[in-house]
């Protein structure tokens, strides 16, 4: 039997990157191998799947999911798809990591996070039978930082690589709701930039609204739209929109699914600006829609998209407004559709998670 930590799987109605991995991929297990799986969770879980509910209000995995296992003899092999490794856990433990982004841009977490994410991430390479992530960039970074020592260089050969999946929306918008959706932001089809994720100095935001105020300059029509939570400097990045762009830059905050289908489907071009990522799953939504993509010239995105979208500096505000006037690369993405499904993620993840030895012991 295998025992997933589910907390994450629909625990807020905004779910953003982990929480859609662990939603798409749990959702794929259960499907693959419904016999063979109990979720764990502190909610009912709308799965047809041997469940175990514990409520907890804080601390769930380092408390209450460490006492389950204490308690329960029968968990004995666990995977941990987008947290932390529990305190407590059978030596049959599997866990995703899915960055080190804040050994890159360590500016855009908070003292207290930074911490808790490096004790997380040095106790899950020391402790877990095995560890998942999502690109070879997220390999390299954790063999980089916390495998280089002798003593350590053992734990690298436990990280498998396995890319994340896509899953088609599914959406069904009507076109009277289309169009309500985009006069909602006053805007028109095929006339504005598309920018999804938080607005924060880690998803290199600030680039992306100078390179806006240069393109302005020679495009009076096309508008930008920012669709996303603020994030940490959020409100200050902002502030860069100066009151002659004011009414050119769309911010949406959050978005639903309709809504990002609607504006996936009527926007000329995607851009994804991200100094750092663990994968980039908006690279393959925006490819959903057959968009031409402008990204930044990081590891995973080249990883994702090969030479399918175009590349700049993320630090040369001037690349991407010169990317921007000229945004009609030809867009062929079938093939990396096609070899990212959570399908063959899931196949992936059971194959890891089954082939830990049978004989276990608790920490």
């Amino acid at each position: 039997m295998i025992y997933i930590d589910a907390s994450r799987y629909n625990n807020t109605k905004k779910r953003t990157g982990v929480e859609n991995y662990s939603f798409y991929l749990i959702n794929e297990l259960v499907r693959q191998s419904p016999n063979d799986i109990t979720l764990i969770s502190p909610k009912k879980i709308p799965l047809d799947v041997k469940q175990i509910t514990i409520p907890f209000r804080r601390l769930w995995t380092q408390i209450r999911l460490s006492w389950e296992i204490i308690r329960n003899k029968e968990i004995d092999n666990l995977f941990v798809p987008s947290h932390v490794l529990p305190l407590i856990h059978p030596k049959k433990s599997t866990i995703t990591i899915h960055d080190v982004a804040w050994k890159h841009v360590p500016e855009s977490y908070g003292f207290l996070s930074k911490k808790y994410l490096e004790w997380g991430t040095k106790y899950a390479v020391k402790h877990a039978k095995n560890i998942i992530v999502p690109s070879e960039v997220t390999k390299k970074d954790l063999v980089h930082f916390y495998c280089r020592d002798a003593k350590f260089r053992i734990y690298a050969n436990k990280i498998h690589v396995i890319p994340l999946g896509f899953q088609e929306p599914g959406i069904k918008v009507s076109e009277q709701e289309e169009n309500a959706i985009l006069k909602s932001y006053n805007l028109q089809p095929k006339t504005f930039f598309l920018y999804i994720g938080r607005v924060e100095h880690k998803k290199n935001t600030d680039t992306l609204i100078n390179a806006f105020k240069i393109f302005t300059k020679e495009n009076p029509d096309i508008k930008l739209v920012l669709a996303g939570s603020l994030g940490r400097g959020g409100k200050e990045i902002l502030d860069l929109i100066t009151t002659d762009i004011k009414d050119r830059i769309i911010i949406c905050g959050y978005i639903n699914e309709e809504e990002k289908h609607v504006l996936m489907k009527n926007a000329q071009c995607f851009i994804f600006p991200s100094l750092y990522e663990g994968f980039g799953i908006p690279l393959l939504e925006a490819m959903h829609y057959n968009l031409p993509i402008i990204a930044s010239d990081i590891p995973t995105s080249k990883e994702v998209a090969g030479n399918k979208v175009q590349f700049f500096n993320p630090s040369d505000i001037e690349e991407l407004a010169k990317l921007m006037l000229n945004n009609n690369k030809e867009t062929h993405y079938s093939n990396i559709l096609e070899s990212h499904t959570w399908e063959k993620s899931a196949k992936q993840t059971l194959k890891i998670i089954n082939n830990l030895q049978i004989h276990s012991k608790m920490l």
